[in-house]
């Protein structure tokens, strides 16, 4: 394929999708930017940032992408088909909806909208746009999470009956970190704690109908620092989690069954390098190791093919709304007012 024809492309089945990234957080120029620039099916045609020689420095590496000062300039160029948006969490709903009203699919960082009904709200400008709108949980595109998943469905530990998933780290000593300012949706659930929450619902294949929290909230912070739930996902289906930022760094998932248990070491962000999961069945106990991937790349790469294809994404907008409904439960089990 020539530069000219590469050029011309619309996202329609069998071509590249065009990208526009709106900001230089570092999400995106650190994991996604990569993630689209090796893709497939995709490439990086514009970025935009409120400081126009952040968004220059990054469109210098990426092989002529456009640069601009603003993200109207994204949504403006005609030659975007899909954006990604990395802004912080109160910022998802205003521009996830500008974009899609300015005909552009969108992969939004999760979580997707502060509350469910934000989520809604823009799941309907997509279907009125008729554009995808996808949550950015790329975990759940490592091959280590579809193998979980068939292991449960195989009935290889026989019928789930308890969760156990944890995602903390310790960002203290960086008060200025957005995840801690309440103007701008932070809190250590909404960032981290939405992960765990997230894989216990997809194992669990439901919502929880009942929930019970405890919040840490210091003195002078804007939002909790930390959270353990306890969530029942009905007939005797439990799921415990925690998220802090204030705990040295740990991840991990164990998702316990009737007859055996799947524990998964580095669930969220295994890196770019080999992973592995272990199964206990009685005295029988077996690894497997996946070898490295990009999961940020197998994400793109899904919606730009949902795009080329007019499908449906993986993650659905009653997933997103499942997700964000257990969010607030969560909140509310705790007594912890939400949007701050």
């Amino acid at each position: 394929m020539t530069d000219t024809e590469t050029d011309t492309t619309t996202g329609a089945a069998g071509e590249l999708v065009r990208w526009g990234v709106l900001s230089s957080a570092n999400i995106g120029v650190k994991a996604v930017i990569p993630a689209i620039q090796a893709s497939r099916n995709g490439r990086l045609v514009a970025i935009g940032s409120r400081d126009l020689a952040r968004a220059e420095r990054v469109a210098l590496r990426e092989r002529g992408a456009r640069a601009y000062g603003s993200y109207e300039g994204v949504l403006d160029d005609p030659e975007v088909d899909a954006v990604y948006i990395p802004l912080p969490n109160a910022q998802h709903l205003e521009w996830t909806v500008r974009a899609l009203n300015a005909g552009k699919h969108v992969l939004c960082e999760k979580p997707l909208g502060l509350t469910a009904d934000e989520a809604r709200q823009m799941f309907d400008a997509s279907e009125q746009s008729d554009k995808l709108l996808m949550e950015a949980f790329m975990y759940r595109f490592h091959p280590q999470i579809a193998w979980a998943r068939e292991q449960v469905a195989a009935g290889r530990i026989g019928p789930v009956r308890l969760i156990r998933s944890a995602f903390v780290f310790d960002i203290r000593s960086s008060p200025d970190n957005i995840r801690l300012k309440a103007a701008l949706g932070g809190g250590s659930l909404m960032d981290v704690g939405c992960y765990p929450l997230s894989l216990c619902r997809i194992f669990f294949e439901g919502a929880p109908v009942q929930a019970v929290a405890l919040m840490t909230e210091p003195a002078g912070a804007e939002v909790e620092m930390g959270v353990s739930a306890a969530l029942d996902f009905g007939e005797g289906r439990r799921a415990l989690l925690d998220s802090s930022f204030e705990l040295p760094w740990r991840q991990f998932a164990e998702i316990i069954g009737e007859q055996g248990r799947i524990s998964i070491p580095l669930p969220f962000t295994p890196g770019r390098i080999e992973a592995v999961a272990r199964v206990d069945v009685g005295d029988d106990a077996w690894e497997h190791r996946f070898p490295a991937v990009d999961q940020y790349q197998l994400q793109v790469e899904h919606f730009a093919e949902r795009i080329q294809r007019g499908e449906t994404p993986a993650i659905t907008r009653a997933d997103s709304l499942a997700q964000a409904e257990a969010i607030e439960l969560i909140y509310a089990a705790a007594g912890y007012r939400w949007p701050r």
